[in-house]
Parts: structure tokens; C-alpha cells; sequence
């Protein structure tokens, strides 16, 4: 940890010439210690990387929390067969069902990690029966008071499950994704809007501090924040649900290029949430490159670097920092080879300038 961010990152070079076996992964820093002092490390995890057991007690080593990357998302929660028949009594009612999640909470709670809910109402993977009368697809779309029952429903029963099966794994979760419109920092369209109203982000967040176990923090969650007119929508929907007392934590997703945002327009969002009294949790942190190549992997660990000063200077209210992912060619974004470990699963130069000792306070 104390070697200057030039030397780690020839020593990287050298390292990727090999392709890193679970073992070897086993003698590499930990991003999760190297950060304890001042917010938890992690990343997401994807089903078939909490089902390749040979890989596990390197996540362990490096991660203090992980969020589910696609499982707990209500196209995977939803159980439309069982909706349907308890719609035939009752149009409010919602099955849920969590099997896809289990062997993610299973790996957290055997090994101490903490996990991030994500997420339970966004208007993408989300099925459209959901919307609709019996659960349907021939069927016309619900009334906004049936819709607000099944959102009731919805957070109360994952609430409930996730207390009485996993209690004090999930220690936040993010209630709404990307509600808020890119181009005129409004509400997104979407069939929440349609059905329930503008309204719909409010209820949401009542209906999870309603539900919520004590001490559970409850996320908005957001990309392009920095990015105006989209910030100034984003902080005037955070002022409305810290008038009722029901956000904790902004999440800034951070899918990023290697110029833009700017440093500047960065640091400016991180100071605007601040302000309002509300953490941060920096949740699908990836910085896009062009290439493969020497020049794009430093100019990436660099910029890496840039963004974490920022964070650690903010550390009093930054909560967590999580990649989206771990390899490259697991990512969202393969093609553009965002993540920490290369495809062959050895060190990147970003990742030993994230465990640089210069960039610390």
C-alpha cells in the first residue's frame, strides 16, 4: 500500500501478462480493508458469479458489500401465476418469489457481507402484467387505487421475507430507479406515472419506511447526476421525500467516460446531496474505455483515482462504493472494458490506484 501509484501500476503490467487462478486472486490486496476506515467496498454480483464456488472466497476477501445484479428485480421477484389467482379474490394482492435471489443472500450471510436491495419498483424489468387487471396481458391496465395496493403489497411482503429469512443482510434498500428524466429533470414517463401519477415516487418511499426493519436506509437511485437539467430534478424529488422524513441515501451510479462528467461537475453533485443532509452510496461505479491497450488502462486507473479523491474527501458521508461488477468480460459494458480485473481475471492499473496509499486523506 505504500508504494508510489507508478510503481503499482508497472507492477500490474508485469501481472497481466498471466491469466490469475482463484489462488493466485487470493494474494491480491483487498479493496474491502484498504477502505474500512472509511466507507464499505463492493460490488455487484451476478448469479453465475455466486454460483462459480471457486471464485467465492476471493469476493469474500475483497468486497464488505454486494448488490444483486439483476435478481432482485421485480421481473425475477414477481410470481405472475400466483398473483393471478389471489387477484381472483382480491385485485390488490401480489405473490412474490425469491428463489433466484437465495444463493447471493446465502454467500452474505455465511461470510459477513452486507447486501444492497436492488430494487423494488423501477420501469424497466418490471413485467407489464404487473399494471394490468388479473395479472393479464389481454386484460386493461389496473386503477390507481389497485396499483397502490399492489406497491403496498410488493414492499411489505419483500420486507417481511427478507427480515424473518435473512435479518440484517440487506441493510438498504434502493426503493426507485431512475425516475427522473434526462432532458427536462421531470418525471420519466413510465406506467407508474400513467396509472398512479406523479405522486407514485412518494407513495413508494411511504410505503418502505412503512415497512422498513429499524435501521434499514432506504435509496433513491440515479444515473447522469451531475448532469443538469437532470440534478436539478433529482435534488427537487430528494427535497420532497426529505419532507416526510423517508430517503436516507442518494445512490449515484456512476457509468462514466474517461472526461465526462467533469471532476468539477462531479464533486458539485456529491456537494449538492451533502447539503440536504443525506448520504451518499456511490452503487455501479464502471469507467468506459476505448481499447485494451496500455495508454486506455492507465488513463482509466487514473481517472479511477480522480473519482475515489473525491469520494474520500466526502468519507463522513459516503456510505458504500461498489463496482458494477468485478471482470471485464462479465460486465454490462464488456466492450468497453470498465471494471477492475481484465478478462483473464488479472489486476487492472485501476485497481492498484485504488488501493494507492497517495490517494488517501
Amino acid at each position: 500500500m505504500k508504494k508510489s501509484l507508478p510503481m503499482m501500476l508497472a507492477i500490474c503490467l508485469v501481472l497481466t501478462l498471466a491469466s490469475a487462478s482463484a489462488a493466485e486472486l487470493a494474494d491480491y490486496p483487498s479493496l474491502k480493508d484498504f477502505y474500512a476506515d472509511y466507507f464499505d467496498f463492493g460490488s455487484s454480483m451476478s448469479t453465475p458469479e455466486v454460483l462459480d464456488i471457486e471464485y467465492l472466497p476471493f469476493y469474500a476477501a475483497q468486497y464488505a458489500i454486494v448488490t444483486p445484479e439483476n435478481v432482485l428485480k421485480p421481473e425475477y421477484v414477481l410470481d405472475e401465476y400466483n398473483s393471478s389467482k389471489l387477484a381472483k379474490e382480491d385485485q390488490g394482492s401480489v405473490a412474490l418469489q425469491f428463489r433466484s435471489v437465495k444463493p447471493l443472500l446465502e454467500f452474505a450471510q455465511a461470510n459477513g457481507l452486507k447486501v444492497n436491495g436492488h430494487v423494488l419498483f423501477w420501469h424497466e424489468q418490471t413485467p407489464d402484467t404487473f399494471f394490468r387487471e388479473s395479472y393479464a396481458a389481454n386484460k386493461p391496465y389496473v386503477s390507481r387505487e389497485v396499483m397502490l395496493r399492489r406497491m403496498e403489497n410488493y414492499v411489505r411482503i419483500s420486507m417481511a421475507y427478507m427480515e424473518e429469512n435473512y435479518p440484517g443482510i440487506i441493510v438498504s434498500w434502493d426503493v426507485i430507479n431512475e425516475a427522473i428524466d434526462d432532458s427536462t429533470g421531470g418525471y420519466r414517463e413510465s406506467k407508474y406515472t400513467q396509472i398512479v401519477g406523479e405522486d407514485w415516487v412518494l407513495q413508494a418511499f411511504r410505503f418502505a419506511r412503512k415497512y422498513a426493519p429499524e435501521g434499514m436506509l432506504l435509496v433513491y437511485n440515479e444515473y447522469s447526476v451531475p448532469y443538469q437539467p437532470k440534478l436539478t430534478g433529482i435534488l427537487s424529488l430528494l427535497d420532497e421525500l426529505i419532507a416526510e422524513d423517508l430517503v436516507d441515501v442518494c445512490g449515484m451510479q456512476c457509468h462514466y467516460q474517461l472526461t465526462t462528467p467533469t471532476i468539477s461537475l462531479f464533486r458539485n453533485a456529491v456537494q449538492k446531496i451533502v447539503d440536504k443532509g443525506l448520504k451518499i452510496r456511490v452503487s455501479e461505479l464502471d469507467i468506459l474505455i476505448d481499447d485494451d491497450t496500455e495508454e486506455s488502462f492507465n488513463l482509466q486507473a487514473k481517472r479511477y483515482a480522480d473519482i475515489m479523491k473525491v469520494l474520500l474527501q466526502y468519507s463522513d458521508y459516503v456510505i458504500a462504493v461498489q463496482t458494477w461488477g468485478t471482470f471485464d468480460t462479465k460486465s454490462w459494458k464488456s466492450y468497453r472494458y470498465p471494471l477492475l480485473f481484465a478478462g483473464d481475471k488479472t489486476a487492472k492499473p485501476a485497481f492498484y490506484a485504488l488501493i494507492d496509499a497517495g490517494i488517501l486523506p
